[in-house]
């Protein structure tokens, strides 16, 4: 064994573990991987050794506390990611077709590939977010993906029975159905298709969801894999391919429509124009601006931002689609980069991207960023040149006369002009490495093997410290989520003692632990979960005030009701938005947290359903809260709108 300790056979196992300067934690990784290679070759203890299990150390930090009692062989095993495509070894019997196409927002790239996945006898969709999931899974059914024509030949149908799976609910048209739409984190790599579209390739370097697209990509069961995103993805995708012996064919697009950033600012809010797109980056600046626009310029503003459920979004994105709606511009976070419905579906032409539908309607004539900075939750920082390019080429008309194509884009404030050009000008760093994680079964195998009383947070961090990977990936790691640790704190306080896949569980949860109510919430279903059999929905919601705020918009949406048949109804409800008393709208943050509290507990009854088993009620509070976010906001539309200012510069952070 002593070539395992070589210097020069250490340094090169170093260099290939090294991610992004880690080379102190590679060395370390490397250093236990052998020592892990020489324990698991030695005989075992001898028969009268009087040591037992119950006296071992159990601290995993120290390398010292480990036995041969123990399966090192295994553990070596587990730890071992250092050939990620041998991880899915059915998938590899098999030589795959990946197209991946990529280009610029409005080039069409999507449409390609929804076009071979409605063509196909069986498929998948997977997106980065449920509100794409639905979007797909509506146009599957109904089919609204207009295939190509042949000349000479009748129109074919493009109606596809789907099924949607995301985390927080399932809408199973046919258990037997073909086709299936969902988020990339509910892919199953065992199910084989002929066609599968994983949409937002880059993403697969996010730190924190970014194993789901590696794990998709190396391991979806497809003869035709299309994948859909940035040119930046190009190189890492082609390397992780060469790994696996998949073909990669490699499609490029342009814009379909010109996009040109403007000579000037728009200067004043009183510019805005039908078909403007305002962006902000906090709750306040938006409805600030929308405040400001509407007594400025007469137009009404539609609302999108990421706190707002996807479901009332997608109704927001309605109304300014379209024209007869009243509602003439849309105010929007950096929602309206991925996932929002903002263009047309054109009969005549390609689909400008997935988020084009129908064919009524306005699109997006301009964007106008009210500032090219956004807070990171800890300072403001400047918008990345990717974000820029996203936002911004939401801007065009394809399918339009002529000279209505053209997207703009610009600023609010001359100030922010030159950031702006130089963002839409400038080049985006490629890709260069991919994120893997830990299995839930690999977590709860490697529990098995460790002693009985170890920490859950021990075993996840011994797997985080460990685990060899070399490039282009990286491991998923603790330390890039502030969500992953202070959910890890709830799981310590309440989950002692569980399975560790019922710790894993709790991990994922789809909370923004950052809301203090959320974590209160999350703290309720663990303390409910782990003392009896059954999670009651209304426990979750002890000690917060988000079963209140749903109760007094009912109350309100009751009042107003009764009141239709007044003569100044607008004035009633202009009366009861004044009785609401929420300037800081303290109401609709906690109506937006309630909904995410919802999606958590239905995240919960999919994976736990014995415990979390109030499935059908916790979908109709879930539709009533929905409707209260929506009355809310009609009643905001309908309210007068104080007098405000340009100076908008309140910084914090859209949640």
């Amino acid at each position: 064994m002593r070539e395992l300790w070589a210097l020069d056979f250490l340094e090169d196992q170093c260099q290939l573990a090294a991610t992004g300067g880690e080379t102190e934690a590679a060395f370390d990784r490397t250093i236990f991987s052998r020592f892990l290679s020489w324990a698991s070759t030695q005989p075992g203890p001898p028969a009268n050794d009087s040591q037992s299990p119950s006296s071992i150390p159990t601290n995993p930090d120290n390398i010292t506390s480990f036995s041969p009692y123990y399966n090192l062989s295994s553990i070596r095993r587990l730890f071992d990611l250092q050939d990620a495509p041998a991880l899915y070894p059915k998938t590899r019997r098999t030589k795959r077709k990946v197209i991946l196409h990529v280009g610029p927002t409005n080039s069409g790239k999507t449409y390609n590939a929804l076009v071979a996945l409605a063509n196909a006898h069986s498929g998948v969709y997977a997106g980065p977010l449920r509100l794409l999931a639905h979007e797909i899974f509506d146009r599957l059914n109904k089919g609204l993906i207009v295939l190509p024509q042949v000349p000479g030949e009748p129109l074919q149908s493009s109606a596809r029975v789907c099924n949607l799976v995301t985390g927080e609910e399932q809408r199973i048209v046919d258990p037997d159905a073909p086709f299936a739409s969902m988020t990339v984190e509910m892919l199953n790599p065992h199910v084989p298709y002929d066609v599968a579209v994983l949409d937002e390739v880059q993403m697969i370097a996010d730190p924190e969801r970014g194993a789901a697209w590696t794990k998709a990509i190396l391991g979806l069961r497809t003869k035709e894999l299309h994948l859909c995103g940035e040119e930046r993805a190009v190189g890492l995708v082609r390397s992780l391919l060469q790994d696996s012996g998949d073909e990669l064919v490699v499609q490029r697009y342009e814009r379909l429509t010109p996009l040109t950033v403007s000579n000037r600012s728009l200067q004043s809010l009183r510019n805005v124009k039908p078909g403007d797109c305002v962006v902000a980056f906090s709750r306040q600046d938006l409805f600030t601006l929308k405040y400001a626009i509407e007594k400025k310029t007469g137009l009404r503003c539609a609302m999108a931002y990421g706190g707002l459920p996807p479901e009332i979004r997608a109704e927001q994105a309605q109304l300014f689609n379209n024209p007869d709606s009243g509602y003439d511009v849309m105010v929007a976070s950096d929602a309206v980069g991925m996932g929002l419905n903002l263009c047309v579906f054109v009969n005549s032409g390609p689909l400008c991207s997935i988020s084009d539908a129908f064919t009524p309607s306005r699109k997006i004539k301009r964007i106008i960023f009210s500032t090219l900075t956004k807070w990171d939750g800890r300072r403001d920082t400047p918008l990345s040149v990717s974000a820029t390019k996203q936002i911004g080429g939401r801007a065009g008309r394809f399918g339009l006369h002529e000279e209505d194509a053209t997207g703009l884009v610009t600023t609010l404030r001359e100030h922010d002009m030159n950031a702006l050009r130089k963002a839409m000008a400038g080049s985006i760093p490629p890709l260069t490495y991919a994120y893997l994680e830990p299995s839930p079964e690999s977590m709860a195998e490697l529990a098995t093997l460790l002693p009985p009383t170890t920490r859950f947070e021990d075993v996840y961090n011994l797997y985080q410290s460990s685990a060899m990977v070399r490039a282009p990936y990286r491991l998923q790691s603790l330390k890039y989520s502030k969500t992953v640790k202070r959910a890890m704190e709830i799981v310590n306080d309440h989950y002692e003692g569980m399975p560790a896949w019922e710790c894993m569980n709790m991990l994922r949860v789809p909370f923004n632990y950052s809301s203090h109510t959320l974590r209160d919430v999350a703290r309720n279903m663990a303390r409910a979960h782990t003392k009896r059999a059954s999670v009651p929905l209304v426990d979750i919601f002890e000690g917060t005030p988000l079963l209140k705020a749903l109760e007094y918009i009912t109350e309100v949406r009751q009042k107003v009701s009764e009141s239709e048949s007044d003569s100044d109804t607008t004035a009633r409800r202009r009366r009861l938005l004044q009785q609401v008393g929420d300037e800081e709208h303290t109401l609709l943050r906690n109506l937006e947290t309630c909904h995410k509290a919802l999606t958590g507990y239905l995240w919960m009854s999919y994976r736990v359903p014995a415990a979390f088993s109030d499935r059908v009620e916790a979908f109709e509070m879930k539709q009533q809260v929905e409707s209260g976010i929506d009355f809310y906001l009609a009643l905001l539309a309908e309210a007068q709108a104080p007098e405000v200012v340009d100076n908008h510069a309140t910084r914090r952070r859209v949640t």
